[in-house]
């Protein structure tokens, strides 16, 4: 009996070392974070923004991401992106037809990097997306909102710079969206 006990004993302590041990080659060619999550709030920077009087109406995009990559130059994933206004200027409302809206977009993501072993990085992405959109006007005397659901697509041509370890990363792109929505902007990824 007692080394019936012994022997389940170790096997139980061998079989987690086995399944989770590594081949030396794979643990060398894998030198790249596999999952990413990425997360963005920043204004919309487009000509409404620096048109003058732009500031006193900030268009917001905010966006949370995961992204799995498949192998060093291919990444695939997950996004869900909302957009909003903020008023910083009251006396706007008085002044023109202002309006509230929110708008969310869920979307695929397949991504494509160049340089892929380096820190600073060249991609193109391009995503299909479901997109819904709200919105009240203010100063008009309709009371009812609009709404709006669609399907849309958009690329986005950008760069990335890694930290040193590799662990933070900065994407910069202009996102060229088929739906007339274009948009430079700015993310902040976690790899892990």
């Amino acid at each position: 009996m007692r080394t019936k006990v012994y022997l389940f004993t170790l096997i139980i302590l061998l079989i987690p070392k086995v399944i989770l041990s590594q081949n030396s080659e794979t643990k060398e060619s894998t030198t790249y974070k596999k999952n990413q999550i990425g997360i963005q709030f920043n204004p919309v920077i487009n000509e409404r923004l620096l048109s003058s009087g732009g500031f006193g109406l900030i268009e917001t995009v905010s966006s949370l991401r995961y992204g799995r990559r498949i192998t060093k130059n291919f990444t695939t994933g997950m996004e869900l992106v909302c957009k909003f206004p903020i008023l910083t200027n009251s006396s706007l409302r008085e002044q023109s037809q202002i309006y509230n809206y929110f708008i969310y977009r869920i979307g695929l993501i397949t991504r494509y990097s160049i340089l892929s072993e380096k820190r600073f990085q060249v991609f193109a992405e391009v995503s299909p997306f479901f997109v819904h959109a709200y919105k009240e006007v203010w100063n008009s005397g309709d009371p009812a909102p609009y709404r709006n659901d669609e399907f849309g697509f958009y690329a986005a041509p950008g760069v990335t710079l890694y930290s040193k370890s590799r662990r933070v990363s900065f994407d910069l792109y202009y996102e060229f969206s088929f739906t007339g929505y274009n948009m430079l902007s700015y993310k902040v990824n976690y790899n892990f």
